[in-house]
Order: structure tokens, then C-alpha cells, then sequence
């Protein structure tokens, strides 16, 4: 997993941008959100953001090639892992209450889940 993370706390709400390569879905099994959590705050420690925030902060969040096709589903396990009331260890935030506005983005390279190439479920 890679994870790219950009911080600009010289606006209110503050940004925080991250791109996320291969972002587990919600209901993946909770050992692999507690990696992906320990893998976000470790991004953030290395990028100099000050964790765990603790204001309301907006976000920016970019998925290249998720595990599903399901926004939600990405964005869901994103926020659990990220919440500091949830799971074990630091977090990005001490409450996920605090984000403020999401703009989020999904990008497959191999242009798996193209228009007429979705996979249907039973399929």
C-alpha cells in the first residue's frame, strides 16, 4: 500500500490531502483496517502532519486502484481506520467527527471497472 499525504493547516478548515494505492473495502477483515490504519498514521508522522488532529479538518482523499468498486465502502473503511475511537493505536483523528468535507476520487489503472466492464455479483 502507498500513501501520499499532503497538509495545508493555513486555511479553516484545514486540508488534508492523501492518495491512496490499493485502499482496503470496509468489509475486509479488521486485522487488515488495523495495517491500513498504522499505514495512514505513519504516512501522516512522515509528511509533518501534527497527529492526531484534533480539529475539523476537510479532505481530499484520492483512491488508485481500491479493492472495490464501492466508494462507500472505501470511504467507510478509510474513516474507521482513521478514527481514534475505533481499533488500536494512533490514529489521524482523535474523532472522525472532525472531518469536515470529503472530495473523493477513485482511478483503476488496469480500467477494471470501466463502464460496461463491472462485474456483477454471481457472475
Amino acid at each position: 500500500m502507498k500513501i501520499i499525504v499532503k497538509y495545508f493547516p493555513d486555511r479553516f478548515p484545514a486540508l488534508l490531502r492523501m492518495s491512496i494505492h490499493d485502499a482496503p473495502h470496509r468489509r475486509m477483515h479488521l486485522a487488515v483496517i488495523q495495517r491500513y490504519r498504522e499505514a495512514l498514521y505513519a504516512a501522516c508522522m512522515t509528511a509533518g502532519v501534527p497527529v492526531p488532529l484534533d480539529e475539523p479538518t476537510d479532505l481530499d482523499l484520492f483512491f488508485v486502484n481500491p479493492a472495490s468498486p464501492d466508494r462507500g465502502g472505501s470511504y467507510l473503511a478509510f474513516e474507521q481506520a482513521v478514527d481514534g475511537m475505533t481499533l488500536k493505536g494512533p490514529a489521524v483523528f482523535t474523532d472522525d467527527g472532525l472531518i469536515a468535507k470529503v472530495t473523493m476520487d477513485c482511478f483503476w489503472p488496469n480500467g477494471a471497472f470501466e463502464r460496461g466492464k463491472v462485474r456483477r455479483k454471481g457472475k
